[in-house]
């Protein structure tokens, strides 16, 4: 099991590993575990260090003004050296990393920083906060106890995390504290009003027509308690789209009033696994359901699993237990 360290004891064991430290992120990575990663190899390796990213090469094109991103180092393509120790952030099993990285990670991972409920303990050394609205707030805790400068490119990357995983601040896990370092990043330069306009109002007319067949696929329980939507591969192939064009679709499903359980699913390959989002109100546990119905994991509002089978009939299936749950 992991041994639990504060952010300054953190900033320490990162500043004194005397090899590379390699950090990655799960799989799909979205806002705040790209964003966590890079902003924080970002400050070692302006500190001497030799850090590098691996894995983010699926992140979808609104993030490409992350600094860093282009020196990301493919899972497919990454090589374990003497040394190695990996710091995984905004993760809690190393079943969530990239398949690639999988292999490697039981022997090399020393470093944890996140903030889900269902941290399985993997890491030598973990900074992990289930209270914390996003793995970046814990990330710029890291920073700033190591007296590591925030240049504006660590500000944005920070901020991206945090808007993303706080739902713009909306989500109950924002606190006083997630705001007043919202107001750092912003002292730092943070370009905030530049950057929640590109991820959250700028889509592409592929995304755009995408998002339309995911409307087109709305259900609703009799008692609209449950929305669910879903995209399959064909939906994808006809919009020439892929998995990452469809990050954040789960807060349209989510939007409609009256709605307890919202539930995103996608199959962006025939032959893949069905991918679950899920969102629910205070009256449901998400990570409780999607841990106890297919082993997946997240927090009480939002989680995810995967399910393997066909997507019509995992649909059809999920849609028909979480009826069962509502109505009891």
């Amino acid at each position: 099991m992991s041994k639990p360290v504060t952010p300054r004891e953190m900033a320490h064991l990162l500043s004194h590993h005397p090899g590379r430290l390699v950090l990655v992120t799960h799989v799909r990575p979205d806002g705040d575990g790209a964003g966590s990663a890079l902003a924080l190899a970002g400050v070692l390796k302006a500190a001497g260090k030799n850090a590098v990213c691996v894995g983010l090469e699926a992140m979808a094109d609104e993030y490409d003004y992350l600094e860093g991103l282009s020196e990301n180092i493919p899972a497919a393509e990454f090589a374990p050296m003497p040394e190695d120790a990996m710091l995984v952030l905004d993760c809690g099993a190393v079943s969530r990393l990239p398949a690639p990285l999988q292999t490697h990670a039981p022997a090399i991972a020393a470093f944890c920083i996140d903030h889900h409920k269902d941290y399985s303990g993997f890491a030598k050394f973990a900074l992990v906060d289930e209270s914390a609205g996003s793995a970046a707030e814990l990330t710029m805790s890291v920073i700033e106890a190591g007296g590591f400068p925030i240049t504006r490119g660590v500000a944005e990357a920070l901020w991206t995390g945090i808007v993303t995983d706080t739902g713009r601040f909306s989500y109950p896990s924002t606190t006083p504290e997630t705001l007043r370092r919202a107001a750092r990043l912003i002292e730092a330069g943070a370009r905030f009003d530049w950057i929640n306009d590109r991820v959250f109002n700028c889509i592409d007319m592929r995304r755009f027509r995408l998002r339309n067949r995911l409307i087109a696929s709305f259900a609703f329980s009799p008692d609209g308690k449950i929305a669910l939507a879903s995209l399959g591969a064909d939906d994808y192939a006809a919009e020439n789209c892929e998995s990452s064009d469809s990050d954040n679709f789960i807060d349209i499903v989510r939007a409609v009033k009256g709605v307890e359980i919202s539930v995103f699913m996608r199959q962006p390959l025939p032959s893949g696994t069905v991918k679950i989002s899920m969102r629910t109100t205070e009256k449901h546990d998400a990570a409780a359901i999607c841990k106890t119905e297919w082993g997946g994991g997240g927090h009480s509002r939002a989680a995810g699993a995967e399910i393997p089978g066909d997507l019509p009939a995992v649909r059809a299936a999920v849609f028909a237990l979480l009826q069962n749950l509502t109505a009891k």
